[in-house]
């Protein structure tokens, strides 16, 4: 027995161009909204992360001194030697890394500004080592040029405080009103202004690798071009010795040498490379400079704002980069006297 049925024709109805194109722009618009927040949520991210090496590295700091009764100190003639950053491994869990470094062997031969590494250190120096490095930080950490010889240089992102970079305190090569020098070996008692009072470590950034000489005609062009690298080749604008309290501004504008290798090394400790002082503000405007590796170096971030700071409290603060400069100068010092407000 067949049973009747009907038989309707089913016809499909697709998008039309118009209702494409508007599903498009709505998905567009959702993204766009979407995207400055998830950037945000990234970039909280890797401030976290930066703070939390910021306070390793203090830590570290603090267990050396614990370790040996003084805090580690810049090599008696650190154009030669090994940083501050260098004999804190063990405190960060690099203790096998330290290991291989044979620090009565000189890090660097040849001399004026013909150095270059030692053959023997090519191994740990080229190491990258994470806990090193700003998460924010643009550049490739790994260096090579004619002070790396054969090997490579791997750079950092965190620096030690030599002082205010006022007066004669720029020049490492005495004792600094900061916490280190060459040959420093201070201790909690030498910061008289209270722990919580005294920079030892901030965050810097560095240099892009590129090299130049020539007039510099627009200094503030030239350190976005060079970063962290700031203008510094040997002469910087100081046909001899800079003197105290300069004008940046003005040597950056005459600096006949600029280079891209600012914190090109964490196991060097020359002054442009692991260290820096509160001359300038953080993120200044204006280019960091040096002659023979001597002079000011400005903190710097990517971070919008300010900087991560290391106390000496080993507590981790954000700077502004509107900071009163005599307040940030003031904090570079370990026993200047200055009353510290709210920073």
């Amino acid at each position: 027995m067949s049973f009747p049925f009907s038989h309707r024709r089913r016809t499909s109805r697709g998008f039309t161009l118009i209702e494409l194109l508007v599903v498009i722009a709505i998905i567009a618009i959702l993204i766009a909204l979407l995207l400055p927040a998830v950037q945000q949520a990234r970039e909280a991210a890797r401030r976290t992360q930066c703070k939390n090496n910021l306070k390793q590295i203090g830590l570290a700091a603090h267990n050396y001194e614990s370790a040996y009764r003084v805090f580690p100190g810049l090599s008696s003639d650190s154009a030669y030697g090994f940083s501050i950053q260098a004999r804190i491994l063990p405190f960060v869990d690099q203790g096998n890394l330290q290991n291989l470094i044979d620090f009565d062997i000189p890090l660097m031969v040849g001399s004026g500004g013909s150095q270059s590494m030692n053959p023997v250190h090519n191994g740990v120096a080229g190491q990258v080592l994470p806990l090193f490095l700003c998460p924010s930080e643009p550049e490739s950490p790994l260096f090579q040029n004619s002070n790396t010889g054969s090997g490579l240089f791997a750079g950092t992102n965190y620096v030690v405080c030599t002082g205010d970079g006022r007066d004669s305190n720029y020049d490492t090569r005495a004792r600094t009103n900061g916490m280190f020098f060459w040959g420093s070996a201070t201790r909690f008692r030498d910061m008289l202004d209270g722990s919580s009072n005294t920079l030892i470590l901030s965050e810097s950034l560095m240099g892009n690798k590129q090299d130049g000489s020539g007039p510099v005609v627009d200094p503030q062009r030239q350190m976005a071009r060079y970063g962290g690298g700031g203008m510094g080749a040997a002469g910087a604008g100081f046909t001899g010795p800079p003197g105290h309290n300069p004008d940046i501004a003005a040597a950056a504008a005459a600096a006949a040498n600029y280079d891209g290798r600012g914190r090109s090394s964490w196991i060097w400790g020359r002054e442009h490379l692991t260290t820096f002082n509160t001359y300038m503000t953080p993120n200044s405007e204006v280019p960091d400079v040096h002659r023979n590796g001597f002079g000011w170096f400005a903190p710097r971030s990517m971070h919008v704002g300010g900087v991560h700071v290391g106390l000496g409290d080993a507590s981790v603060r954000f700077v502004s980069d509107s900071i009163d400069v005599n307040l940030w100068r003031a904090l570079g010092t370990k026993g200047g006297g200055e009353v510290i407000g709210d920073f």
